[in-house]
């Protein structure tokens, strides 16, 4: 029996980070509206995936626009971001103080928490009626300000709706040859027979 010939193989696959992780956000948000028990879990993970997201893609456009972006890379996402629009000439007409930009702000926040996660002791010292109702409150967790936010799908898509409304803004005002926003990236793969020596 003689043996098979040898193929050189050749593979290569450009990754996109970003596009990688907006993908993920959105499928955990979708499983968690679909299946709610557990869901606020899903609404975590999706807020946070889409807070990596927008991270990732500054460094994407960074990377393409600073031949120094190795050195920028220590900037907080809120410095990258500042940079980033005054150098590609992005401008948000309501500011910081309304959505998109309000959001992106919360949203970095909470990734922060997340990320950087301590445990606390909650307690809220109050008088109540003690009636009928009381035993229904006693029942009620107490939730941090990070839990209230996942408690519904609210916080993670208005997060995505305005992540993407920031960086389709940043995408549009790019010069460099760019990828359509949130395609993942290409591949490519071959094989040739090797020469026999």
């Amino acid at each position: 029996m003689s043996k098979p010939p040898k193929a050189v193989v050749t593979k290569a696959r450009t990754v996109r980070t970003y596009s990688e992780l907006w993908h993920a956000s959105g499928y955990v948000l979708k499983v968690g509206v679909e299946q709610p028990t557990g869901s606020s879990w899903q609404f975590l993970s999706s807020a946070v995936l889409t807070a990596f997201t927008f991270e990732a893609y500054l460094n994407h456009v960074g990377q393409r626009t600073f031949k120094c972006w190795s050195e920028l890379d220590r900037l907080s996402p809120r410095a990258k971001l500042e940079l980033l629009c005054e150098t590609l000439g992005v401008s948000f007409p309501h500011g910081a103080g309304s959505r998109p930009l309000q959001t992106v702000a919360k949203l970095l926040d909470f990734r922060n928490t997340i990320a950087h996660g301590r445990s606390v002791e909650l307690e809220i010292p109050e008088e109540r009626d003690a009636d009928d109702r009381l035993d229904a409150y006693l029942g009620v967790r107490l939730k941090t300000d990070w839990e209230m936010l996942i408690q519904d799908k609210d916080f993670a898509e208005r997060a995505r709706e305005d992540v993407k409304a920031v960086l389709t803004r940043m995408h549009a005002a790019r010069t460099d040859e760019k990828e359509g926003l949130f395609t993942h990236g290409l591949a490519r793969h071959q094989a040739t027979v090797a020469k026999e020596p």
